[in-house]
């Protein structure tokens, strides 16, 4: 029998507990972005802010009140959103991407609180998010509002969950055709086709070439999640078969093999990233069962919770090395979805 502190469902709470503990900041109903919070722990190019961090912190609220049903974590994730708006002087923001990150968040704290505030966010957000695509690149929506002619996964990928979702929810139509629209041109311009990989964007510089050198966690993440959700929709095994290609390929790319430690990408942003695979990556196990990527989450929920900072339960941006401080939110947030994401295939299990 296994010892409740041993089960990852145990860990999970302790891990959440740990960005409650140590991140939440009463005083701005915000995450603080580095620990410990001090003016020494920055540098004067660092944004204190970081709408984007919030916006996947409300997601672990989320992700903790499906684990253990406490309504508190749904409660905070309102005056999250309250807490953004306020730092941020409104909902919307420049970058396409951070807009769709909340916006994902945001329904997914609607579908858990039927909170009228959470539907009004994410569907305000969206209309604002379809503004961003244009025929630049033949289509796809930017990355950002200034920068218009670059296109890239992070800004499209999850614009096809986003709309795909709100199609299951709501029911119109126009959000469904948004969704195979950008997932067709995503699909024509940001896939390696030859083996699933996904590439980072396009025209960054104004020259159309494609950044194939970017190899991101994240970017592969929510290829995943984006195919996973047309074949919810459809029911057809070409958007299975995709998922299948892209989990491969970024297994077998950036890690090797299914026993091996997801890569170091660095903090910062960067310490998000393989938070935002795992996520999709472990929908994609609970929808398949493939041993593979079963194999592979739970064996690096196993390393981070090895080299953990075991008196604070936090996490750093390598896996297989103990934490470096100062510490980024988003490397927490990473950590944290982790061992999420094997609790919930562990209860699968049961």
């Amino acid at each position: 029998m296994i010892a409740p502190l041993e089960t990852a469902t145990a860990k999970a709470s302790l891990a959440f507990d740990a960005l409650i503990g140590v991140f939440w900041n009463q005083d701005t109903q915000l995450f603080d972005i580095r620990t410990p919070n001090t003016p020494a722990s920055y540098d004067l190019s660092f944004d204190l802010f970081h709408y984007w961090w919030q916006a996947h912190a409300l997601d672990a609220l989320v992700d903790a009140f499906e684990r253990d049903g406490n309504i508190l974590h749904l409660e905070r994730g309102m005056s999250l959103l309250a807490g953004l708006q306020l730092r941020n002087g409104g909902l919307t923001n420049d970058y396409y991407d951070d807009m769709e990150w909340l916006a994902l968040s945001c329904l997914r704290a609607f579908d858990a609180s039927q909170k009228t505030e959470f539907k009004t966010a994410a569907l305000k957000l969206w209309d604002d998010i379809k503004t961003g695509w244009n025929q630049a690149c033949g289509g796809g929506i930017a990355w950002r509002k200034s920068q218009l002619d670059y296109k890239n996964t992070p800004a499209n990928a999850p614009a096809i969950i986003l709309a795909a979702r709100l199609f299951q929810r709501f029911g119109n139509a126009q959000d469904l055709n948004w969704a195979t629209r950008i997932y067709s041109w995503l699909e024509d311009h940001l896939i390696d086709h030859s083996t699933g990989f996904v590439w980072d964007g396009m025209n960054r510089q104004g020259d159309f070439a494609i950044d194939k050198d970017w190899a991101f966690t994240y970017c592969q993440g929510v290829m995943i999640g984006a195919a996973l959700e047309m074949y919810a929709i459809t029911r057809r095994q070409t958007f299975l078969e995709q998922a299948k290609r892209t989990a491969e390929a970024a297994r077998l790319k950036l890690s090797f093999s299914s026993s091996a430690a997801m890569p170091d990408e660095g903090a910062g942003d960067a310490g998000l990233f393989k938070g935002i695979l795992v996520r999709y990556l472990r929908q994609f196990v609970e929808i398949t069962n493939d041993h593979d990527s079963r194999e592979w989450l739970m064996g690096n929920a196993r390393l981070a919770w090895a080299n953990r900072d075991s008196q604070q339960h936090l996490f750093g941006q390598d896996w297989t090395a103990a934490p470096i401080f100062p510490l980024d939110l988003s490397t927490q947030l990473s950590g944290v979805f982790l061992l999420e994401a094997a609790s919930k295939l562990e209860r699968q299990i049961k």
